[in-house]
Order: C-alpha cells, then sequence, then structure tokens
C-alpha cells in the first residue's frame, strides 16, 4: 500500500502535468526518406510521431531545419508549426 506522501506527491504531479497540455520545442530535420526530427540528443521521431496540417510532407522541408514543434501531454504526438526562421 503506497503511504501518504507518496500519494500526494503523485496528485500533485499529475495536476502540474493536466495543467500544460501541450509543451514547445524544436526538433532539427535529420533524414527525409525516411522522415526523422531528431528533438535531443537520445530523441528522434518518425513520421509516425507527427501531426501536420493538409499540404504538408517532407518534401516541404530540408536536412538542417530546424522546426517547431508542439508537444501534447504524454509526447506521443507533435504537431509541425512552422519552420524556425530569423528575423
Amino acid at each position: 500500500m503506497p503511504n501518504l506522501m507518496e500519494t500526494m506527491r503523485q496528485i500533485a504531479a499529475n495536476e502540474r502535468q493536466a495543467a500544460l497540455p501541450m509543451t514547445i520545442c524544436f526538433g532539427k530535420v535529420i533524414a527525409l526518406s525516411p522522415f526523422r526530427v531528431q528533438v535531443d540528443q537520445k530523441l528522434v521521431l518518425t513520421k509516425e510521431f507527427f501531426i501536420v496540417k493538409s499540404g504538408v510532407s517532407a518534401s516541404s522541408f530540408k536536412v538542417g531545419d530546424v522546426l517547431i514543434l508542439f508537444r501534447n501531454d504524454g509526447g506521443q504526438k507533435y504537431l509541425i508549426f512552422d519552420k524556425k526562421g530569423a528575423l
């Protein structure tokens, strides 16, 4: 049986996570066929992880592009918002 403090910590952690249903992150296109994006040193995502708007495909990007990604709660899907640009 979990102790009371551990249960309270878990409830608080769940509440914090629910308050932030999405986070912004960046990923670098490292391959087009198959489409792969490196989010951090260990995490490389394939096309199955992405949600894209109509008309967007792997050919919309080039290797080296940095993408602005919205990660949904739990990190199971990433919306490709746009390419990172410069002012």
